[in-house]
């Protein structure tokens, strides 16, 4: 659209230059200079998303920092669970839940849980796990995913919930990005989520030291905000994740030319949605039904 904008400008001055020559005074030839510019380089961007459905198989890990100022939060880890737990049984009765620490020590794992377990394994299971000495949470799940209790546990076709809780900062040398992107790869074929329970700025905890950077990143790629791990976090654990809520926005990838953005449903173009520049997201008026690809067009300028 743009680009037809700027040939028809192009155009229109070459066709006045032409006038100009041919129709000039008896005296003299008017010659003007005229100065092209060359229309900023634009590209075209598709970010799209299908609307989560319900899973009928679940496998969700806590990615839970062990280290000694963590130990008075293991309470409310076992609590969150317990009630997430319920929201889950709502939903499907064929589900896992495992327990990781974050320095992949031994014993680093413990599970699984499902719906045959008690509550006491699920209460005792993050004092059963081994000491952190260092709150790497990525290279941990990363360093589990590779074992031998990872391959009983997951199952190729369980959509996937991942957890990380830790009063830190993450350590490792892996970017939340460069998790984002192994992630999407590993779990391709099924449904997955991340939920950070950690310090966030301005929080309850008092204080700015030790934020949750790199885990606040990495779900920010999920379209969320992190949890305040000093909050009382326990009870709407559950609501934090697509698995179980619809999503009624996109986070878009680039900064779009307002005017270009176009929305699709299942390929069929609607109008009932609302463009926010201050957090660069499309919100749609209804929530999409689950399974429907939800596709934002629009044009950008190259970077």
């Amino acid at each position: 659209m743009l680009v037809e904008k700027f040939k028809k400008t192009f155009l229109y001055l070459f066709l006045a230059l032409i006038a100009t020559l041919s129709c000039g005074g008896d005296y003299a030839i008017h010659k003007e200079v005229i100065e092209v510019i060359d229309p900023p380089p634009t590209n075209v961007v598709v970010d799209s998303l299908i609307q989560a459905t319900m899973p009928e198989q679940l496998d969700v890990i806590m990615v839970l920092d062990t280290s000694c100022s963590m130990s008075n939060d293991f309470k409310n880890v076992s609590v969150g669970l317990e009630i997430l737990r319920g929201d889950i049984e709502a939903i499907t009765m064929d589900y896992r839940i495992g327990f990781i620490n974050t320095s992949f020590v031994s014993p680093y794992f413990q599970g699984p849980i499902d719906s045959n377990s008690d509550i006491m394994d699920l209460f005792m299971a993050p004092y059963a796990l081994g000491s952190d000495n260092m709150e790497a949470g990525f290279s941990s799940y990363y360093s589990f995913s590779s074992t031998e209790e990872a391959d009983d546990f997951f199952r190729d076709s369980a959509d996937k919930l991942i957890i990380f809780v830790s009063d830190e900062n993450e350590q490792s040398a892996i970017t939340a990005a460069a998790m984002y992107s192994w992630l999407a790869k590993k779990y391709g074929n099924v449904q997955h989520d991340v939920v950070s329970i950690v310090q966030v700025e301005n929080g309850m905890c008092g204080s700015n030291y030790s934020l949750g950077e790199k885990y606040t990143e990495l779900v920010l790629y999920y379209g969320k905000t992190p949890i305040d791990i000093c909050s009382d976090w326990t009870a709407w654990l559950g609501e934090s994740t697509f698995l179980f809520k619809s999503i009624d926005y996109i986070n878009l990838t680039k900064t779009p030319i307002e005017e270009s953005l176009i929305v699709y449903i299942n390929e069929v173009e609607i109008e009932e949605w609302y463009y926010i520049e201050k957090t660069n997201t499309v919100y749609l008026d209804n929530p999409p039904n689950p399974g429907d690809l939800v596709e934002v067009g629009y044009v950008t300028y190259d970077e």
